[in-house]
């Protein structure tokens, strides 16, 4: 039996940042989601203003033994198919943004979810949850409502456009603020090395051919940088290296 959410949170949900409350909210609804394996079920219930103002949206499909080549959402991202197999879900994150400054964000959070790892998948899933929703955040926080005069700037449609691989895309400024941003909101709540996070999240394109070794270090040493530079207590592996070779070069 599936455990009740608030029973769950109390056992085994332990942060206490605002990012966290957000996760935990999303994971509020994947257990309280009758979604069949057919249809993805969509839930616009999370309003909040806080920091930022954002709207939540949580798209969630349960289903065992999905087909992605044919999953509307899932069909051209294959290696969130690598992180279904291993962690019994996939998800993606997009946001929606007003230029004007006329409307409140949009987060929409996708996770196509595997019932048969239900509940064990959960404390995954917050951590995956924090990394993104911050990701995410950190969008709106380059442009429109909620923009912060401090980060980059949301790179130009033609710039995004050009980024059709993901090399280039892991590569674009508003990219790499959001991708370190994310990651290092992950660390501290899981206490991790950002440099693991890293890997976790790069070996799948590798894995999928979607980023080739060369460019897997590259985007690898891109990201420490900004890490290093811009969060002064990120937490690195020392005994690694290739990651002391990256320190010792700054």
């Amino acid at each position: 039996m599936i455990k009740g959410f608030s029973q769950y949170v109390n056992e085994n949900l332990k942060g206490d940042s605002i990012i966290s409350k957000y996760a935990r909210d999303v994971i509020g609804i994947v257990i309280k989601s009758k979604s069949n394996d057919k249809t993805y079920e969509e839930t616009r219930e999370l309003e909040y203003t806080d920091d930022n103002s954002f709207d939540l949206v949580v798209q969630i499909r349960k289903d065992s033994s999905p087909n992605f080549e044919t999953d509307e959402y899932f069909n051209d991202l294959q290696w969130e198919e690598i992180n279904f197999k291993k962690y019994g879900f996939a998800i993606d994150g997009n946001t929606y943004i007003d230029n004007r400054e006329l409307m409140i964000p949009e987060i929409i959070i996708t996770l196509l979810i595997n019932p048969k790892r239900e509940p064990d998948l959960y404390k995954e899933l917050e951590f995956k949850l924090i990394d993104i929703i911050k990701h995410e955040l950190n969008h709106t926080d380059q442009v429109g409502w909620n923009r912060d005069p401090f980060n980059v700037r949301i790179s130009s449609e033609k710039d995004r456009s050009a980024a059709d691989t993901s090399f280039a895309y892991f590569n674009l400024p508003d990219e790499v603020e959001s991708m370190v941003a994310g990651m290092y909101e992950r660390a501290k709540e899981e206490d991790s090395d950002i440099d693991e996070l890293f890997d976790k999240y790069l070996l799948p394109f590798v894995l999928d051919g979607k980023l080739s070794k060369p460019e897997y270090n590259k985007v690898f040493d891109l990201w420490l940088r900004h890490a290093l530079e811009n969060y002064p207590d990120v937490k690195i592996n020392t005994s690694d290296p290739r990651i002391n070779k990256i320190v010792n070069s700054i």
